[in-house]
């Protein structure tokens, strides 16, 4: 897998992630901290976009080798949008253009 970053322009917070064939992963406590948000809210926001359809739990969120837990770059958006609708929306530009680049 390849390793990607993005720093986020209005708060110079950086979260790291890896490629697969089509998606990038980022470790969640990472997508908290991008987003000012405690671990439980985070949780909690996680939880409301799987229930409302926002994301598919099942192809968007995953346990890594090391237990740890990884959101595709789906899940970051749909977690951003419902705290903090500026920094999601950032993130969303980079992967439309970033990630477009690399998935090539």
């Amino acid at each position: 897998m390849r390793s990607v970053k993005y720093v986020c322009a209005s708060s110079s917070r950086k979260i790291d992630g890896k490629l697969d064939e089509s998606t990038a992963w980022f470790e969640f406590h990472q997508v908290a901290h991008l987003f000012g948000m405690s671990l439980e809210q985070a949780t909690k926001l996680l939880r409301h976009a799987g229930m409302t359809g926002d994301i598919e739990p099942a192809k968007d969120v995953r346990l890594s080798d090391r237990c740890k837990c990884l959101m595709s770059h789906r899940a970051v958006v749909a977690v951003g949008y419902l705290v903090n609708y500026g920094r999601a929306t950032a993130f969303r530009h980079w992967c439309a253009s970033s990630l477009a680049v690399l998935f090539r």
